[in-house]
């Protein structure tokens, strides 16, 4: 899933709550930074401080044996635009596992030096008292003591937010809470909550509610065949777990009438 295009989508709009709590202090602004070179490259998130430093975020999902290198080519890139300024950089970790990076370069007369730190070492409580949506939704990477409490107080926000607006954090909620395996939790729960937005206009949400109601009709269909005809051969799961909904429908009509199991799937 698009974990990094959705934690960079998320800070769009300054994570004042999270910069507070990583970098001591609050943005002023945001730094559009970018840089034209062979390699593109376009930093995570550059902000300027309260005192007047600037702080370079760099969000990472998994293990990169060439990090510490990253980073430095981004402060000699961001050294070049803002000569005088002080920079302090930073990875925030959001993987499955521990953070194991090299942060420290000692090459010949070269020191350089950055600092990891793991989302998951935030309270999740932080990150759902802030009044920003965005920051809502990255309670369910950092440390959880109840997992679907967790999940229910981020919907609770989600379902009073604009209808388009609270379909495209839904969308990034199922996939930030792939990264901590409580994909099928939180679809669990989206089901559950009396959200007020329309998923079936969100491409994203209409596939995983399709896909959720056709696994509970193939369940109940093979259940109902089971009843009727005994066991079931290999072949039956197979082709009714693969069927479509139409199929599905088709097939279950059928077993009102049929006279043998080969009848129910005739073409």
């Amino acid at each position: 899933m698009h974990y990094d295009a959705t934690l960079k989508s998320i800070f769009q709009t300054l994570p004042q709550r999270l910069l507070l709590l990583l970098a001591g202090q609050e943005a002023t602004d945001l730094l559009p930074v970018e840089f034209s070179s062979v390699k593109r490259r376009l930093p995570d998130l550059v902000v300027r401080l309260r005192d007047a430093s600037i702080f370079h975020l760099e969000l990472q999902s998994s293990h990169d044996p060439d990090m510490a290198w990253r980073m430095l080519e981004y402060f000699l890139l961001i050294r070049g635009l803002y000569p005088s300024a002080r920079i302090v950089q930073q990875v925030l970790y959001v993987g499955a596992d521990s953070p194991a990076f090299a942060t420290e370069i000692e090459e010949n007369d070269l020191k350089f030096s950055y600092t990891v730190r793991d989302i998951r070492e935030i309270d999740c409580q932080q990150m759902l008292e802030s009044p920003h949506p965005e920051e809502n939704l990255l309670a369910v990477l950092c440390q959880l003591q109840d997992e679907r409490q967790t999940l229910r107080a981020i919907l609770a926000r989600i379902a009073v937010m604009a209808p388009k607006a609270g379909a495209d954090a839904l969308e990034k909620l199922v996939i930030l809470a792939g990264l901590r395996r409580l994909g099928n939790t939180v679809k669990e729960e989206i089901r559950a909550m009396p959200i007020t937005v329309n998923v079936m206009e969100n491409e994203f949400l209409h596939d995983i509610f399709i896909s959720g109601l056709q696994k509970g009709e193939a369940t109940f269909l093979l259940r109902l065949l089971k009843q009727r005809f005994g066991s079931l051969p290999g072949w039956v799961p197979e082709r009714v777990h693969a069927a479509d909904a139409t199929a599905l429908e088709t097939w279950g009509d059928r077993i009102l009438t049929a006279h043998a199991l080969e009848e129910v799937f005739q073409e």
